[in-house]
């Protein structure tokens, strides 16, 4: 039986889609999961568009409207990966609870399925906060981001979908961003992965392809499959050698690593 996982945020520009489609990409090529993905951004949706999927009539709305079956709103990118657009033309949906019956039963054919959501704090939001067996926040280490994270992390408590994590995206180590033990403070929330900002993730998109397949030992794909293998609770190891070599000389553990590692056991 899989699980439904939420990817969320309440700010634009994080990466939410990226990070959605690349964890996904991950789960497929890395730890040989079936992968449903799920476009559930009714407004502004892109999620097909990252997999060069664009050829399609039948959407996401269609199905939770009733004038179509999940099943013919499904389109496959590989064997392993299957993807569900939204409607470019951003029909509204009104009932929170279909998404959530429409994806059940898709837990016996998928191990993993992957819900992108709204980044905007309204009715779309909670069908994702509804539908998810976990939710995770996506978000960046800046004053902007980190207050529209702590409203994320309170809503979905108060809907009984508590956060299980952020994932920190678009990381340049500069002196001006919030670390790591501020946005755990702050949130209430521990921190399970960080993203670097790297020009092979924007070099993927252009060519429609994930990151993990386009530079598969770039440090953004590394930490994504790092994330990926949190979420089904298998262990993922840095296959770069000179990663190799200085773990071996680390006397501390990150402290990202350590939060993986502690909650996986939960």
């Amino acid at each position: 039986m899989g699980k439904i996982i939420g990817l969320i945020s309440l700010k634009g520009g994080v990466g939410k889609t990226s990070c959605t489609a690349n964890i996904g990409a991950s789960l497929a090529k890395e730890f040989g999961k079936k992968v449903l993905l799920v476009d559930a951004n009714f407004s502004v949706p892109n999620l097909a568009m990252h997999f060069g999927i664009s050829d399609y009539s039948t959407t996401i709305q269609d199905a939770i409207m009733g004038n179509s079956t999940l099943q013919k709103a499904i389109y496959p990118y590989s064997d392993s990966i299957h993807v569900v657009p939204a409607s470019l033309e951003g029909k509204e949906v009104r009932d929170h609870y279909k998404l959530r019956e429409l994806l059940q039963p898709m837990k016996e054919f998928y191990d993993v399925i992957l819900v992108d959501s709204s980044p905007n704090l309204h009715h779309e939001i909670l069908s994702t906060m509804i539908a998810s067996d976990e939710l995770y926040v996506v978000t960046s280490p800046d004053h902007p981001t980190l207050s529209a994270t702590m409203r994320a992390v309170k809503i979905a408590k108060q809907r009984n979908t508590p956060i299980k994590g952020l994932i920190l995206n678009k990381i340049r180590n500069k002196k001006f961003e919030i670390p790591v033990e501020e946005i755990e403070k702050a949130t209430d929330s521990l921190v399970l992965g960080t993203i670097p900002d790297d020009l092979n993730v924007l070099e993927a998109v252009s060519k429609t392809t994930p990151v993990t397949s386009h530079a598969p030992r770039a440090n953004a794909s590394i930490e994504l499959n790092k994330i990926a293998a949190y979420l089904i609770n298998e262990s993922y190891e840095d296959p770069r050698w000179w990663n190799k070599v200085k773990n071996v000389f680390k006397r501390d553990f990150d402290k990202v690593d350590v939060n993986r590692l502690l909650t996986s056991k939960l």
